[in-house]
């Protein structure tokens, strides 16, 4: 062995000796972390556990989306592409009509009332005309209102007769699962946190989850989006305890202002069931209507809406990196969010022709009041002359982090009157805004006149992301 040793160069021992001690190590379980995929099979850990109790898998969450028969191409083709393999079974695809995408059949709802009664109701026009145009193989668009407000509200009138029939068809479907979603074709499901987030709760429980209707604006149940998610219990006693649901109600669906407030009376009524909120982990925000503030930083994202295909096919993306990033066993946040969407944007310079949605009515609480008579220290100066002096009443509050100028007064949605500078705590991306007519809001000479509306936003960026490198959310699901 001696003669064996002497023959031995010295790097060859050291190699030698490097390798007994590694094995040595691997033998007693140290260093203590490893990748998971180093690890043999009996020292990996195991897959981590829902937040809650009752654990949802995947083929436990269905997923409705409704559409209309102009926009299944468009809009549920890259949603399905966007979709997870593994929720692909759990899918339903809903419409006002019978198609295909590819191997995927879209259902037509509304062919689920009586015949009598789809030909009875005035406001099933437009399906019945819809049908015959599918029949006669004529192009559906030729249908759509030359007014965009006008073609908006006949889809919305047929959401209406959607809904119930939508419910009823995903319990047929899908039957006794633990939860049902319902959402729109411009809804992003973040369902990894989603199911987890549902095992807090107890599925054979009476549940109603989503984004409750915004007050004191003008369409209460619009403004939040119009997802929701109901348990089996509540879906068991609307659909199987209940035969003769839908033909209770059919009659009323006309007098309704919207699927949504439908929904809303019907769980009411038959089940004396409210909506518990969601908000804002259910929103009716995307990445570039996202208040981002100290509110919303932290918290976890479930459902977003308006979310367009060309944003979905991002947010999926983003799903992807944390998944090879080994990042699921943390929520996808809207902190999250600002570094993927807002950090690569250029806000440091003023934009014309730009509403960053300073004023909108769901910024309200954001947005930053003026000082009033007689004035107020802790509120901001009113500075209405030009962009320019918006700009620096923002600079100079504290808490301002971008301003927008209208060139009417626009409404704020809180205490102060209508007003052209807009100043608020949140910072919003927004988006283009095409100058255009609009009413004259305030009193005076020129009230109830026309006059061209423009808009002009700017950011403090600088000071945002100089709060949001000091901030660390905490390990935790909810």
């Amino acid at each position: 062995m001696l003669a064996y040793r002497q023959h031995m160069s010295r790097p060859f021992r050291l190699i030698v000796a490097v390798v007994a001690i590694y094995a040595f190590c691997w033998v007693k379980d140290w260093p203590r972390y490893y990748d998971d995929e180093e690890l043999p099979p009996s020292k990996r850990p195991p897959p981590q556990t829902s937040v809650g109790p009752h654990r949802v898998d995947h083929d436990q969450l269905v997923v409705s989306v409704t559409t209309t028969a102009n926009d299944v191409y468009s809009k549920l083709a890259p949603l399905i592409l966007n979709t997870p393999v593994e929720d692909h079974g759990s899918l339903l695809l809903f419409s006002d009509l019978q198609t295909e995408i590819g191997s995927w059949p879209v259902f037509d709802v509304i062919w689920r009332f009586a015949s009598g009664f789809v030909a009875e109701t005035r406001e099933l026009r437009r399906y019945r005309d819809q049908v015959d145009y599918a029949r006669g193989s004529r192009p559906i668009y030729k249908l759509q209102k030359g007014d965009a407000e006008e073609e908006k509200k006949e889809l919305a009138t047929l959401d209406k007769y959607k809904i119930l029939q939508s419910m009823a068809a995903a319990w047929e479907y899908r039957p006794d699962r633990s939860w049902y979603a319902f959402v729109g074709d411009e809804t992003y499901v973040h369902r990894p946190h989603l199911l987890d987030w549902l095992s807090q709760y107890d599925a054979g429980a009476k549940h109603f989850f989503g984004n409750p209707p915004t007050q004191g604006v003008p369409a209460v149940f619009a403004a939040g989006g119009n997802s929701f998610i109901l348990s089996r219990q509540v879906m068991k006693e609307l659909f199987t305890d209940r035969k003769d649901l839908i033909k209770k109600w059919e009659k009323q669906i006309e007098s309704r202002t919207s699927a949504f407030e439908l929904v809303f009376g019907v769980l009411k009524v038959e089940l004396k069931l409210d909506m518990v909120a969601a908000w804002p982990g259910i929103s009716g925000f995307d990445p570039s209507t996202a208040p981002f503030s100290p509110t919303l930083w932290c918290e976890p994202v479930l459902m977003m809406h308006h979310v367009t295909p060309d944003m979905g096919s991002d947010l999926f993306k983003l799903e992807k990196e944390r998944a090879d990033n080994h990042l699921t066993d943390t929520p996808l946040r809207f902190a999250d969010l600002w570094t993927r969407f807002m950090t690569p944007e250029n806000l440091n310079d003023t934009r014309t022709d730009w509403d960053n949605l300073s004023s909108e009515s769901s910024n309200a609480r954001w947005n930053i009041l003026f000082e009033g008579d007689p004035p107020d220290s802790e509120r901001a100066k009113k500075r209405e002359a030009s962009p320019e002096a918006c700009q620096e009443a923002c600079v100079n509050t504290a808490y301002c982090m971008q301003w927008s100028y209208s060139s009417i007064p626009q409404k704020n949605w809180n205490d102060n009157p209508p007003t052209k500078c807009h100043l608020s705590s949140s910072i919003r991306f927004g988006a283009h805004a095409e100058p255009r007519e609009a009413k004259i809001d305030v009193s005076g000479d020129r009230d109830g006149e026309k006059d061209l509306l423009t808009w002009t936003s700017g950011w403090r960026k600088q000071k945002f992301t100089a709060w949001a490198s000091q901030q660390r959310c905490k390990a935790q699901h909810q």
